[in-house]
């Protein structure tokens, strides 16, 4: 075996932490299973004419495709910690994966903001889902820049580093700590703000009374159970990782901390489609399409036998 084989073959050698292979082995086996109903529910809602024409669904599914972007990202994220040597060879890819990943968690932030804003605009009838004012797109133009500016200079500095069995500031790196402290004041005051607007959407459909009162009961329900949850949630993941430092000392800690955040992405498409009728209706159609297009060149065949048999019985009837 020459060098070449030999530096090939030692850069897939499985990490000697057992630990760190199960470990690695559960962040996938946790992250596959949701790669086809993102990919459904982004092609469905990219594709379908009535809900690309509505702005509201359109943001919606910018924070499908961020939230698809982590999964695939902790999938890769996850090959530098069970072959180890490859992060080592490779510092500057396991590097930029580490910092997309956390880029596109931050990239949430300022597209649920924007979401929760523009629903209670249009709820009050002050602005139409399918235009948005100027305002509103200065803010999540905005917020993009700040996330697309946060990644750019992650990837220049490197400052994000594969770190046991899971991802942290490299602290050394220029500006680190600065844009570690900056998470906390932008994840904590948009998730006030996203809750805010859902509970002000919520006091303004009961002082309304526009449906009847087990309707919009209902509905009332669905959104205070989405916002709650959410929120708390989010809140509880970043409080957690920013002093994982001081409260996560063992790889197990760390490793149930990532687990809660694959198992977050869960939550955006389940609730989705779970909560919302059009969102539900659009997908099913979409899955039951190919389904009743296989089947109906049979029920077509069986009615042109049908009516040849009669055809051809009833001209041997009058012969």
């Amino acid at each position: 075996m020459n060098n070449t084989e030999q530096t090939a073959s030692s850069l897939f050698l499985l990490s000697p932490n057992v630990g760190h292979i199960i470990i690695g082995a559960t962040y996938v086996g946790l992250a596959l299973p949701i790669i086809p109903l993102y990919a459904v529910l982004i092609y469905v809602m990219a594709k379908d004419k009535d809900l690309v024409a509505n702005n509201l669904y359109r943001l919606s599914n910018q924070l499908n495709c961020v939230d698809f972007g982590q999964v695939i990202f902790h999938i890769i994220v996850t090959f530098f910690i069970i072959f180890p040597h490859m992060e080592r060879k490779y510092q500057l890819i396991a590097r930029t994966a580490a910092c997309t990943l956390n880029s596109l968690w931050l990239a949430m932030y300022p597209i649920m903001s924007a979401l929760s804003i523009s629903r209670i605009l249009v709820v009050k009838e002050m602005i139409s889902p399918n235009r948005f004012p100027l305002a509103l797109k200065a803010f999540i133009v905005i917020g993009w820049l700040y996330t697309i500016g946060v990644w750019l200079w992650g990837c220049f500095t490197q400052n994000m580093t594969v770190s046991g069995v899971g991802i942290a500031y490299d602290l050394t790196k220029p500006g680190a700590p600065t844009f570690s402290q900056l998470e906390w004041y932008l994840c904590v005051p948009s998730l006030v703000v996203t809750c805010g607007a859902y509970f002000v959407i919520v006091l303004h459909m009961q002082a309304t009374k526009r449906e009847s009162r087990s309707l919009s009961w209902s509905r009332e329900a669905k959104i205070l159970f989405q916002a709650t949850f959410l929120t708390i949630y989010m809140l509880a993941l970043v409080v957690v990782w920013h002093y994982s430092d001081q409260w996560l000392g063992t790889d197990v800690s760390i490793a149930v901390l990532q687990a809660t955040w694959i198992l977050f992405l869960y939550c955006n498409p389940i609730l989705l489609i779970t909560l919302n009728p059009t969102i539900r209706k659009k997908v099913l159609q979409f899955i039951a399409c190919p389904l009743r297009d296989h089947r109906t060149p049979t029920v077509i065949s069986s009615r042109v036998n049908k009516s040849s048999i009669v055809q051809w019985r009833s001209q041997s009837h009058k012969r």
